[in-house]
């Protein structure tokens, strides 16, 4: 089928810290090309890991429960 989806798993080296929008507790992101948003702390906190505290064996895990 033409219209069928396919998943993909993408990656990025994103900026972020906690931030409070609205009353919510979520992230203020920059990416590499200089866009800002914000992400709520659930959906960040799902997609991205802090760099220092990703080692070899955790980007494998990641890379797999994504792909599930």
């Amino acid at each position: 089928m033409a219209d069928e989806m396919k998943e993909y798993i993408g990656t990025k080296k994103i900026r972020a810290k906690p931030q409070i929008k609205n009353g919510e507790k979520g992230y203020k992101v920059k990416y590499p090309d200089g866009y800002i948003s914000w992400s709520p702390k659930d959906v960040f906190e799902k997609a991205y890991i802090e760099v220092e505290k990703l080692n070899y064996k955790d980007a494998i895990n990641m890379l797999n429960k994504a792909y599930k």
